[in-house]
């Protein structure tokens, strides 16, 4: 699909849409830097104008999720003047997965768009799933993070070392082919492997 990036641009955000996870494309779709968007609301982001549009449609996202946009992006080093926006609800409760395409492209089911040429193709990391795909103790690491929890705050809660949880990520990442913690959140949940209900 022309204009839809190699890579997913992948943020988590909570129910008031403030970003505690952002994959380099998104952060790259931007034009921010990773400390200049975790931390802020997906609001800060657009076009005064827009504001209230996605506090609008938010709400119904908030409960089924849905695809929305355009949406006005405020900042001039943006990749593009506006997104579109395909919300997963409540991949953990109060935690939303927004995929984020550029201009008039729509995501509506990613790992269904592959390009033949391309390097990057995400139907292959869904077939990788059926072939061994992450351990049960992977998978709840996974969502974990999707819930925003550190390494640290994991290690507590699964009575594991930081160092564990990290083998635990890294060795998700490497069995979904994923090149960051947002892209393994994305095609673990694409494939089914964490349960969004």
């Amino acid at each position: 699909m022309a204009g839809v990036p190699a890579q997913l641009a992948i943020m988590v955000v909570d129910d008031d849409r403030r970003c505690l996870e952002a994959n380099l494309a998104a952060c790259r779709l931007l034009g921010l830097p990773r400390r200049a968007v975790v931390g802020r609301t997906f609001d800060d982001f657009l076009a005064t104008g827009m504001r209230s549009r996605v506090d609008h449609v938010w709400r119904a996202f908030r409960e089924g999720g849905g695809h929305a946009g355009p949406f006005e992006l405020s900042s001039q080093a943006a990749a593009t003047d506006e997104v579109h926006i395909t919300v997963t609800a409540n991949v953990l409760p109060g935690r939303h997965l927004l995929i984020l395409s550029p201009g008039g492209a729509r995501i509506s089911e990613p790992e269904a768009q592959p390009e033949p040429n391309r390097k990057s193709q995400p139907a292959n990391h869904v077939s990788r799933f059926t072939r061994g795909g992450p351990t049960s103790r992977e998978r709840e690491v996974l969502a974990l993070l999707a819930a925003g929890a550190t390494d640290e705050q994991i290690a507590g809660m699964l009575e594991l070392s930081p160092a564990t949880v990290q083998t635990h990520v890294r060795n998700a990442k490497a069995k979904l082919g994923a090149r960051t913690r947002a892209q393994a959140v994305a095609l673990a949940l694409q494939g089914g492997m964490i349960d969004i209900a």
